[in-house]
Protein backbone atom coordinates (compact mmCIF):
# COMPACT_ATOMS: atom_id res chain seq x y z
CA UNK A 1 0.00 0.00 0.00
CA UNK A 2 2.56 2.44 0.75
CA UNK A 3 4.15 1.67 -2.53
CA UNK A 4 0.97 2.52 -4.17
CA UNK A 5 0.62 5.98 -2.31
CA UNK A 6 4.10 6.59 -2.83
CA UNK A 7 3.57 5.96 -7.06
CA UNK A 8 0.11 8.14 -6.89
CA UNK A 9 1.84 10.78 -4.34
CA UNK A 10 4.30 11.35 -7.21
CA UNK A 11 2.05 11.22 -10.46
CA UNK A 12 -0.40 13.90 -9.19
CA UNK A 13 2.81 15.97 -7.81
CA UNK A 14 4.01 15.54 -11.37
CA UNK A 15 0.38 16.08 -12.93
CA UNK A 16 0.04 19.35 -11.67
CA UNK A 17 3.61 20.30 -12.11
CA UNK A 18 3.76 19.88 -15.96
CA UNK A 19 -0.31 21.25 -16.55
CA UNK A 20 1.22 24.51 -14.42
CA UNK A 21 3.80 24.57 -16.89
CA UNK A 22 2.09 24.00 -20.19
CA UNK A 23 -0.13 27.15 -19.13
CA UNK A 24 2.59 29.02 -18.12
CA UNK A 25 4.92 28.38 -21.34
CA UNK A 26 1.81 29.77 -23.46
CA UNK A 27 1.20 32.63 -21.26
CA UNK A 28 5.09 33.67 -20.63
CA UNK A 29 6.59 31.88 -23.36
CA UNK A 30 9.10 30.40 -21.32
CA UNK A 31 11.16 27.46 -22.08
CA UNK A 32 9.17 26.97 -25.84
CA UNK A 33 10.76 24.69 -28.74
CA UNK A 34 10.11 27.23 -31.09
CA UNK A 35 8.25 25.29 -34.22
CA UNK A 36 10.54 27.18 -36.56
CA UNK A 37 14.21 26.26 -35.78
CA UNK A 38 16.15 24.41 -37.79
CA UNK A 39 17.32 21.62 -35.69
CA UNK A 40 17.59 18.67 -38.13
CA UNK A 41 16.15 16.69 -34.93
CA UNK A 42 12.64 18.58 -34.84
CA UNK A 43 9.67 17.02 -35.89
CA UNK A 44 6.81 18.87 -34.26
CA UNK A 45 5.05 21.58 -36.03
CA UNK A 46 3.77 23.70 -33.37
CA UNK A 47 5.63 25.51 -30.37
CA UNK A 48 6.04 23.38 -27.27
CA UNK A 49 7.16 23.76 -24.25
CA UNK A 50 10.23 21.98 -23.31
CA UNK A 51 10.27 22.17 -19.69
CA UNK A 52 8.75 18.05 -18.73
CA UNK A 53 12.24 17.38 -16.78
CA UNK A 54 11.33 19.69 -14.26
CA UNK A 55 8.14 17.61 -13.44
CA UNK A 56 9.93 15.00 -13.32
CA UNK A 57 12.96 15.71 -11.25
CA UNK A 58 10.75 18.05 -8.98
CA UNK A 59 8.93 14.95 -6.75
CA UNK A 60 12.35 12.66 -6.31
CA UNK A 61 14.44 16.38 -5.13
CA UNK A 62 11.76 17.31 -2.54
CA UNK A 63 11.40 13.50 -1.48
CA UNK A 64 15.00 13.16 -1.16
CA UNK A 65 14.96 16.31 0.55
CA UNK A 66 12.67 15.51 3.10
CA UNK A 67 14.77 12.25 4.00
CA UNK A 68 17.06 14.62 4.79
CA UNK A 69 15.87 16.90 6.98
CA UNK A 70 14.02 13.50 8.63
CA UNK A 71 17.94 12.64 9.48
CA UNK A 72 18.35 10.40 6.64
CA UNK A 73 21.79 9.65 6.09
CA UNK A 74 22.27 7.52 3.41
CA UNK A 75 25.53 8.12 1.21
CA UNK A 76 23.87 6.99 -2.00
CA UNK A 77 21.03 9.07 -1.44
CA UNK A 78 23.27 11.69 -0.47
CA UNK A 79 25.18 11.21 -4.16
CA UNK A 80 21.88 11.21 -6.65
CA UNK A 81 20.48 14.45 -4.76
CA UNK A 82 23.96 16.55 -4.96
CA UNK A 83 25.05 14.28 -8.57
CA UNK A 84 21.72 14.68 -9.25
CA UNK A 85 21.30 18.35 -9.34
CA UNK A 86 23.95 18.98 -11.39
CA UNK A 87 23.41 16.79 -14.22
CA UNK A 88 19.96 18.42 -14.49
CA UNK A 89 21.13 21.51 -14.19
CA UNK A 90 23.36 20.86 -16.85
CA UNK A 91 20.28 20.27 -19.18
CA UNK A 92 17.64 22.88 -17.77
CA UNK A 93 20.06 25.83 -18.66
CA UNK A 94 20.03 25.18 -22.19
CA UNK A 95 15.87 24.52 -22.04
CA UNK A 96 16.06 27.80 -20.90
CA UNK A 97 17.61 29.87 -23.07
CA UNK A 98 20.19 27.63 -25.40
CA UNK A 99 23.50 29.10 -23.48
CA UNK A 100 25.23 26.57 -22.35
CA UNK A 101 28.20 24.76 -25.31
CA UNK A 102 28.16 21.52 -25.89
CA UNK A 103 31.95 21.78 -23.66
CA UNK A 104 30.06 23.17 -20.76
CA UNK A 105 27.59 20.74 -20.61
CA UNK A 106 29.96 17.85 -20.81
CA UNK A 107 32.12 18.71 -18.08
CA UNK A 108 28.99 19.63 -16.09
CA UNK A 109 27.98 15.82 -16.66
CA UNK A 110 31.45 14.62 -15.62
CA UNK A 111 31.08 16.95 -12.27
CA UNK A 112 27.81 15.61 -11.13
CA UNK A 113 28.80 11.78 -12.36
CA UNK A 114 32.20 12.71 -9.82
CA UNK A 115 30.38 13.71 -7.12
CA UNK A 116 27.88 10.66 -7.66
CA UNK A 117 30.97 8.28 -7.33
CA UNK A 118 32.70 10.02 -4.59
CA UNK A 119 29.42 10.28 -2.12
CA UNK A 120 28.16 7.18 -3.09
CA UNK A 121 31.28 5.24 -3.39
CA UNK A 122 29.97 3.32 -6.22
CA UNK A 123 31.36 2.71 -8.80
CA UNK A 124 31.84 0.02 -11.91
CA UNK A 125 34.55 -2.89 -10.84
CA UNK A 126 33.29 -5.99 -11.45
CA UNK A 127 32.57 -6.09 -15.55
CA UNK A 128 32.24 -9.37 -15.49
CA UNK A 129 33.72 -12.85 -17.22
CA UNK A 130 36.08 -12.48 -14.27
CA UNK A 131 37.02 -8.88 -15.22
CA UNK A 132 38.03 -6.80 -11.95
CA UNK A 133 39.31 -3.33 -12.61
CA UNK A 134 41.21 -1.53 -9.96
CA UNK A 135 39.90 1.62 -8.44
CA UNK A 136 41.80 3.99 -10.34
CA UNK A 137 40.52 2.62 -13.43
CA UNK A 138 37.39 2.04 -12.14
CA UNK A 139 36.30 5.27 -11.25
CA UNK A 140 36.71 7.18 -14.54
CA UNK A 141 35.54 4.19 -16.21
CA UNK A 142 32.43 4.75 -14.22
CA UNK A 143 32.34 8.83 -15.10
CA UNK A 144 32.44 7.40 -18.81
CA UNK A 145 29.91 5.05 -18.25
CA UNK A 146 27.35 7.20 -16.54
CA UNK A 147 27.97 10.52 -18.76
CA UNK A 148 27.66 8.49 -22.19
CA UNK A 149 24.03 6.48 -20.98
CA UNK A 150 23.10 10.50 -20.27
CA UNK A 151 23.71 11.59 -24.02
CA UNK A 152 21.90 8.08 -25.06
CA UNK A 153 18.73 8.52 -23.36
CA UNK A 154 18.74 12.12 -25.14
CA UNK A 155 19.62 11.25 -27.90
CA UNK A 156 16.38 9.12 -28.44
CA UNK A 157 14.21 12.02 -27.07
CA UNK A 158 13.25 12.67 -30.24
CA UNK A 159 9.18 11.41 -30.50
CA UNK A 160 6.34 11.61 -28.14
CA UNK A 161 7.27 9.11 -25.01
CA UNK A 162 10.09 7.39 -26.89
CA UNK A 163 12.53 8.31 -24.42
CA UNK A 164 10.11 8.06 -21.50
CA UNK A 165 8.51 5.05 -22.43
CA UNK A 166 11.75 3.30 -22.59
CA UNK A 167 13.25 4.48 -19.20
CA UNK A 168 9.70 3.69 -17.25
CA UNK A 169 10.17 0.04 -18.62
CA UNK A 170 13.93 0.45 -17.68
CA UNK A 171 12.86 1.87 -14.10
CA UNK A 172 10.08 -1.29 -13.46
CA UNK A 173 12.74 -3.76 -14.73
CA UNK A 174 15.14 -2.07 -12.03
CA UNK A 175 12.33 -2.02 -9.14
CA UNK A 176 11.68 -5.68 -9.97
CA UNK A 177 15.35 -6.68 -8.58
CA UNK A 178 16.22 -4.47 -6.50
CA UNK A 179 12.98 -3.38 -4.63
CA UNK A 180 14.27 -5.16 -1.23
CA UNK A 181 16.73 -1.94 -1.45
CA UNK A 182 15.00 0.61 0.13
CA UNK A 183 16.79 3.78 -1.84
CA UNK A 184 15.94 1.63 -4.98
CA UNK A 185 12.50 1.64 -4.43
CA UNK A 186 12.19 5.23 -3.35
CA UNK A 187 14.06 6.23 -6.68
CA UNK A 188 11.97 4.08 -9.01
CA UNK A 189 8.88 4.06 -7.39
CA UNK A 190 8.73 8.54 -7.20
CA UNK A 191 10.50 8.66 -10.81
CA UNK A 192 7.73 5.69 -11.90
CA UNK A 193 4.50 7.65 -10.86
CA UNK A 194 6.59 11.28 -12.20
CA UNK A 195 6.87 9.86 -15.29
CA UNK A 196 3.39 8.82 -15.75
CA UNK A 197 2.55 12.46 -14.80
CA UNK A 198 4.73 13.66 -17.69
CA UNK A 199 3.48 11.05 -19.98
CA UNK A 200 -0.07 11.91 -19.87
CA UNK A 201 0.84 15.17 -21.67
CA UNK A 202 3.63 14.34 -23.82
CA UNK A 203 2.11 10.78 -25.44
CA UNK A 204 0.60 11.03 -28.12
CA UNK A 205 -0.57 15.03 -28.39
CA UNK A 206 2.97 15.81 -27.35
CA UNK A 207 1.51 18.71 -25.50
CA UNK A 208 5.14 19.15 -23.38
CA UNK A 209 8.76 17.76 -24.18
CA UNK A 210 11.07 16.27 -21.84
CA UNK A 211 13.64 18.31 -23.33
CA UNK A 212 17.40 17.95 -22.42
CA UNK A 213 16.88 18.46 -18.33
CA UNK A 214 14.45 15.53 -18.27
CA UNK A 215 16.37 13.42 -20.41
CA UNK A 216 19.66 14.01 -18.72
CA UNK A 217 18.90 13.37 -15.28
CA UNK A 218 16.59 10.22 -16.59
CA UNK A 219 19.60 8.64 -18.28
CA UNK A 220 21.44 9.68 -14.89
CA UNK A 221 18.97 8.08 -12.54
CA UNK A 222 19.49 4.85 -14.70
CA UNK A 223 22.82 4.80 -15.42
CA UNK A 224 23.73 5.24 -11.08
CA UNK A 225 21.10 2.89 -10.54
CA UNK A 226 21.92 -0.11 -12.54
CA UNK A 227 25.80 0.21 -11.45
CA UNK A 228 24.45 0.27 -8.07
CA UNK A 229 21.99 -3.25 -8.79
CA UNK A 230 24.73 -4.83 -10.49
CA UNK A 231 28.20 -3.87 -8.14
CA UNK A 232 26.98 -4.29 -4.65
CA UNK A 233 29.21 -6.78 -2.38
CA UNK A 234 26.63 -9.55 -2.69
CA UNK A 235 24.64 -8.87 -5.69
CA UNK A 236 23.52 -12.08 -7.69
CA UNK A 237 22.63 -9.34 -10.87
CA UNK A 238 25.42 -9.64 -13.89
CA UNK A 239 27.24 -6.11 -15.07
CA UNK A 240 26.01 -6.82 -18.60
CA UNK A 241 22.31 -6.68 -17.08
CA UNK A 242 22.91 -2.99 -17.67
CA UNK A 243 23.91 -3.21 -21.60
CA UNK A 244 21.61 -6.00 -22.27
CA UNK A 245 18.68 -3.29 -20.77
CA UNK A 246 19.40 -0.43 -22.30
CA UNK A 247 20.77 -2.06 -25.40
CA UNK A 248 19.01 0.48 -27.30
CA UNK A 249 19.98 3.65 -26.40
CA UNK A 250 23.72 2.27 -26.23
CA UNK A 251 24.03 0.54 -29.47
CA UNK A 252 22.39 4.27 -31.11
CA UNK A 253 24.87 6.45 -29.35
CA UNK A 254 27.81 3.60 -30.69
CA UNK A 255 26.29 3.40 -34.11
CA UNK A 256 25.52 7.11 -34.80
CA UNK A 257 29.09 8.13 -34.06
CA UNK A 258 30.37 5.21 -36.43
CA UNK A 259 27.64 6.54 -38.81
CA UNK A 260 28.60 10.19 -39.10
CA UNK A 261 32.59 10.06 -38.72
CA UNK A 262 32.80 6.82 -40.88
CA UNK A 263 30.18 7.33 -43.55
CA UNK A 264 28.95 10.77 -43.57
CA UNK A 265 32.08 12.50 -42.42
CA UNK A 266 30.79 14.82 -40.39
CA UNK A 267 31.56 15.49 -36.10
CA UNK A 268 30.55 12.40 -34.33
CA UNK A 269 29.10 15.22 -32.33
CA UNK A 270 26.54 17.64 -34.32
CA UNK A 271 22.94 16.35 -34.67
CA UNK A 272 21.51 15.01 -37.17
CA UNK A 273 18.20 13.51 -39.13
CA UNK A 274 19.37 9.88 -39.51
CA UNK A 275 18.60 7.74 -36.29
CA UNK A 276 16.20 4.85 -36.52
CA UNK A 277 13.52 6.44 -35.18
CA UNK A 278 13.66 9.31 -37.60
CA UNK A 279 13.75 7.10 -40.39
CA UNK A 280 10.75 5.02 -39.40
CA UNK A 281 8.72 8.68 -39.24
CA UNK A 282 9.29 8.98 -42.67
CA UNK A 283 7.78 5.94 -43.46
CA UNK A 284 4.86 6.33 -40.80
CA UNK A 285 4.54 10.02 -41.08
CA UNK A 286 3.37 8.97 -37.30
CA UNK A 287 4.83 11.09 -34.11
CA UNK A 288 3.03 8.81 -31.40
CA UNK A 289 2.95 5.64 -34.08
CA UNK A 290 6.89 5.61 -34.62
CA UNK A 291 7.12 5.35 -30.94
CA UNK A 292 4.90 2.73 -30.68
CA UNK A 293 6.37 0.70 -33.10
CA UNK A 294 9.72 1.18 -31.51
CA UNK A 295 8.43 0.02 -28.46
CA UNK A 296 7.20 -3.04 -29.43
CA UNK A 297 10.87 -4.00 -30.87
CA UNK A 298 12.72 -3.15 -27.68
CA UNK A 299 10.21 -3.47 -25.06
CA UNK A 300 10.50 -7.14 -25.17
CA UNK A 301 14.43 -7.85 -24.92
CA UNK A 302 14.08 -5.31 -21.69
CA UNK A 303 11.71 -8.26 -20.51
CA UNK A 304 14.03 -11.14 -21.92
CA UNK A 305 16.97 -9.18 -20.13
CA UNK A 306 15.57 -8.92 -16.88
CA UNK A 307 14.51 -12.84 -17.17
CA UNK A 308 17.34 -13.65 -17.51
CA UNK A 309 19.58 -11.03 -15.34
CA UNK A 310 22.11 -13.29 -13.95
CA UNK A 311 23.24 -15.17 -16.91
CA UNK A 312 25.61 -12.92 -18.69
CA UNK A 313 26.25 -15.48 -21.67
CA UNK A 314 22.14 -14.57 -22.56
CA UNK A 315 22.43 -11.02 -21.67
CA UNK A 316 25.32 -10.64 -24.31
CA UNK A 317 23.55 -12.98 -26.77
CA UNK A 318 20.65 -10.54 -26.17
CA UNK A 319 22.33 -7.38 -27.05
CA UNK A 320 23.90 -9.18 -29.79
CA UNK A 321 20.64 -9.75 -31.04
CA UNK A 322 19.24 -6.72 -30.79
CA UNK A 323 22.28 -5.34 -32.59
CA UNK A 324 21.86 -7.36 -35.59
CA UNK A 325 17.89 -6.82 -35.48
CA UNK A 326 18.53 -3.08 -35.70
CA UNK A 327 21.17 -3.18 -38.17
CA UNK A 328 18.43 -5.08 -40.51
CA UNK A 329 16.15 -2.45 -40.17
CA UNK A 330 18.02 -0.05 -40.81
CA UNK A 331 20.10 -1.29 -43.92
CA UNK A 332 16.35 -2.34 -45.34
CA UNK A 333 14.47 1.11 -44.83
CA UNK A 334 18.07 3.42 -45.36
CA UNK A 335 20.10 1.48 -47.92
CA UNK A 336 23.14 1.59 -46.01
CA UNK A 337 26.20 -0.41 -46.44
CA UNK A 338 27.67 -1.36 -43.09
CA UNK A 339 31.27 -1.37 -44.10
Amino acid sequence: MKQIILVVSAFLFSFILNLSLIMLSRKFHLFVDADTSNKPQRFHSIPTPRSGGIGIFAPLFCSLCYLFFSHTNQPFLMGVFLGGNIIFLSGIIEDFNGSLSPKLRLFLQCLGSLVFVILSDCYLSNLGFGITLPSYIAIPFTIFAIVGIINAINIIDGFNGLASGIVLCALICIYSLGSQDLSIALITLVLIGSILGFFVFNYPWGKIFLGDGGAYFLGFICAILLISITQGEHSSISPWYGIALLIYPFWEVLFSIYRRKKKNKISAFLPDDQHLHQILFKITSSNPKTSFILWIFIIPFMILATLFHQNQNILVGLSGIFICCYLLLYRKYVKFKLF
